[in-house]
């Protein structure tokens, strides 16, 4: 027996390195379990055939690659066999597996066995004995049912099995009831299920868990349960219904299932009330309803009996919860998720009794209220509290003497009314959002934070002030770090350069100063970085181009940058927003402008930040953060939140001292949205294949030098709405579209006389045409418009 698993939460070593074939000269091994080891993707050496006598082998999750050999098929003892979560080769053939008729326990996850069509089928029922089998992520292909003749009921000792995310449709269902007498556990999550649930379920006598999530069920969720209520709702401990298109209200039979310890209805379609007979399923412990349509009260008597309840989730419905103030629950709470339900406004006082909560979610729930004292010595296992978008109110107390936790800790307090100085906080903390209070003094009582854990701070739009602190060189995990809409001063220190996890820097709307340091090179994880409306001069570093490589947003609008716009910005190929807009940058626009190829591209790069905190009895739990920004959107200055950043493809080099002409390949950036040259001295041309820009909707070249004809191609523009070419010294014919006749004249106020005259003689011209009676019916049609878009 040979046991070096990583994989029990009592062996935290983890071997590296190659998988030796020496290994398997161990001929007399029966038992070998290498769980969760990295190999670096090596392979399976072919020698493993040796192991005729083996019994036991655990290969899962150890970084193996390549293809399986056929020399599997020797370990004809095999009662246990695990490979998955590797990343083998796509699999061909399992014939092999057929010779191991005594296995019970196979688990085959995340190989790719698409190319083995029903094959898999046919090697199941081969194997009497097999009680556990995994196939989850495997690219399954649909089961055909002219296969099922050939698995007819030999394969009745299945217990448990897990086909998890794969292409598998309805047809599914009638395979699984040849065989499926003793089923216990069944996982068909993330599917192509479609339509109702067969009635036959109801017979599966002994199933205690089955997951249906993530598929394309639908129909009434009264006659969905109805089909259960066979003698599987005897048995039924654990139901997961959510991601589907179930309809209705939750019904009241489902306290006929008496054993059922998990209820998952998330992000399903259900409408109405949640009745009070729920509170009758005594051994209930996670009620998950959130994401729906659900209204109505909740009161004390729908957890009459449910002193069992450890997760409660009913976020995002329309639910009022209404306890008596004196009210002690029955249960004690791991997890909480009430977002967007009413509790307020006085501070929930149930949670007092509420001790051992990991995760707590309360936001936006109409608080009026101040943060009772006693709330934060609650909990010592609490991992996640969200109490953010209420309206509570008062000053914070020293946190690092309230919160025992020792596992980290993730706060958000955003969107409230709270004031004073920042508290002070766990040195183990983990993330604070404390963006939109009123907040004031430094920031440097967050220096307390020592642990290295701290991967998010966000105090932006408060009142802080002072000067950005060295003890920031602590905060070695931080991967956003949101700075806005405050009163900081003074340079950006060079510890700032030990943030080599750092994706998101926003100080913008603050009074820095200073050239940017050039410690921040070393932060070359960063894809967003907003310095705007500061007092940053110098020049824009070439390190920015070098080093940075991955950033996506890059906003320097209004500071005080001077010189040259460097040739390095050109390799930022994922850049999606350009703004260095209102600076003092002089010199050409550099001709390798086409080299942001995103621009070019109809996909972004941009993406959410994600945090996971995760729970050995209740999964993970995914916060997000999604990058925000004040953008300059056709001539109006917005805010972009809640992911619309990620649309915006835009270049803004406006207000500045550029010379030079437009370059050439700049219509090649097919992708762009909106386009902003104004306030320069450009000269030259407009380049006349800039109607290939088709996506186009802002173009500004007001205030510039410009002259020549405007090219025909910029008639092409459909999507253009925002045109502004006045104050150049354009001449010749105007290209006329649909689209050019919606601008009036104040997009070419300042234009040469003979462009003047083109347009005064359009309007003769239309006006001859409009009393001939052949100008089309509802068209509208001026000289201004005549030069419009």
């Amino acid at each position: 027996m040979l046991s070096l698993t990583t994989c029990s939460y009592d062996r935290p070593f983890i071997l590296k390195g190659n998988l030796s074939p020496s290994l398997f000269e161990l001929q007399h091994l029966i038992y070998l379990d290498l769980c969760g080891n990295n190999f670096n993707l090596s392979h399976i050496p072919e020698s493993i055939g040796s192991l005729n006598k083996i019994h036991h082998l655990d290969l899962y999750s150890c970084n193996l690659s390549r293809s399986l050999p056929s020399q599997l098929a020797n370990l004809t003892s095999l009662q246990y066999l695990d490979l998955g979560d590797n990343n083998f080769n796509s699999v061909k053939n399992l014939e092999w597996l057929s010779r191991l008729s005594y296995l019970q326990y196979l688990d085959l996850s995340e190989i790719d066995l698409s190319k083995v069509n029903n094959n898999w089928l046919q090697v199941i029922n081969e194997l009497p004995h097999l009680t556990n089998l995994s196939l989850d992520g495997c690219n399954l292909r649909d089961v055909i049912p002219q296969y099922f003749p050939i698995i007819n009921t030999s394969s009745t000792s299945l217990v448990h099995l897990d086909l998890e995310s794969n292409n598998l449709t309805a047809s599914t269902f009638q395979w699984l009831f040849n065989f499926s007498n003793n089923l216990v556990s069944l996982d068909l999550g993330s599917n192509q299920l479609e339509g109702g649930i067969p009635k036959s379920f109801g017979n599966l006598c002994k199933l205690r868990y089955l997951d249906l999530l993530g598929n394309y069920l639908d129909g009434m969720l009264l006659e969905l349960i109805g089909n259960l209520s066979g003698c599987l709702q005897l048995s039924l401990e654990e139901l997961y219904l959510g991601g589907n298109k179930i309809k209705g209200p939750l019904p009241d039979m489902i306290k006929n299932f008496h054993s059922l310890r998990v209820l998952d209805l998330f992000d399903t379609q259900l409408n109405g009330t949640v009745p009070e007979s729920i509170g009758l399923l005594s051994n209930l412990e996670g009620i998950y309803i959130s994401s729906n349509s659900l209204n109505g009260t909740i009161g004390e008597s729908h957890f009459s009996t449910l002193s069992k309840l450890r997760a409660l989730s009913m976020s995002s419905n329309s639910l009022s919860i209404n306890f008596s103030n004196d009210w002690i629950p029955p249960f004690q709470l791991v997890l909480i998720f009430l977002r967007l339900c009413k509790l307020g406004p006085k501070f929930p006082s149930w949670l007092k009794s509420q001790r051992n909560f990991s995760y707590l979610d309360i936001s936006g729930s109409e608080i009026s209220d101040s943060i009772p004292k006693w709330f934060w010595n609650l909990s010592s296992r609490a991992v996640h509290l969200n109490l953010s978008s209420n309206h509570i109110y008062g000053i914070l107390p020293d946190l690092s003497t309230q919160i025992s936790n020792s596992f980290g800790l993730r706060i958000d307090l955003s969107k409230n009314k709270l004031e004073g100085q920042l508290p002070i906080f766990p040195a183990n903390v983990t993330s604070i959002s404390l963006s939109k209070n009123k907040f004031n003094g430094s920031i440097s009582s967050l220096c307390t934070i020592t642990g290295g854990k701290l991967e998010f701070l966000d105090v932006s739009h408060n009142q802080l002030s002072g000067k950005l602190p060295d003890c920031i060189m602590q905060w070695t995990s931080l991967v956003i770090l949101n700075l806005a809409n405050n009163h900081l001063f003074g340079k950006i220190p060079s510890s700032i350069g030990s943030l080599y996890h750092l994706e998101s820097l926003g100080l913008q709307n603050n009074n820095f100063s200073g050239e940017m340091p050039r410690s921040l090179r070393n932060c070359s994880a960063l894809q967003f970085l907003d310095l705007n409306y500061n007092s940053f001069s110098g020049k824009i570093p070439t390190w920015i181009g070098e080093r940075l490589s991955s950033l996506i947003f890059l906003l320097l609008r209004s500071n005080n940058f001077s010189g040259g716009i460097p040739l390095q910005l050109c390799w930022l190929t994922n850049l999606t927003l350009l703004d260095l807009s209102n600076n003092n940058l002089s010199g050409n626009i550099p001709s390798c402008i086409h080299n942001f190829t995103t621009l070019a591209r109809q996909e972004s790069s941009a993406h959410d930040h994600y945090f996971i905190d995760s729970d050995a009895n209740y999964g993970y739990y995914k916060v997000s953060y999604i990058d925000k920004a004040s953008v300059m959107w056709k001539g109006m200055e917005r805010d972009y939140e809640n992911g619309n950043l990620k649309t915006l493809k835009i270049i803004d080099l406006s207000s500045n001292k550029l010379t030079g002409v437009i370059p050439v390949h700049i219509s090649v950036l097919f992708q762009l949205v909106e386009l902003n040259l104004s306030r320069n001295q450009l000269t030259g041309r407009i380049p006349s294949d800039m109607g290939q820009m088709r996506q186009l909707e802002s173009l500004d070249l007001s205030l510039n030098q410009l002259s020549g004809h405007l090219p025909w191609s910029i008639s092409q523009l459909n999507f253009l709405s925002t045109l502004n070419l006045s104050y150049n010294f354009f001449s010749g014919r105007i290209p006329l579209s649909t689209q050019m006749q919606s601008f009036d004249a104040s997009s070419f106020v300042g234009a040469s006389s003979e462009f003047k005259d083109l347009m005064f003689s359009c309007e003769v011209k239309f006006q001859a045409k409009k009393r001939k009676g052949i100008v089309a019916n509802g068209e509208q049609f001026s000289a201004a418009k005549q030069l419009g878009v």
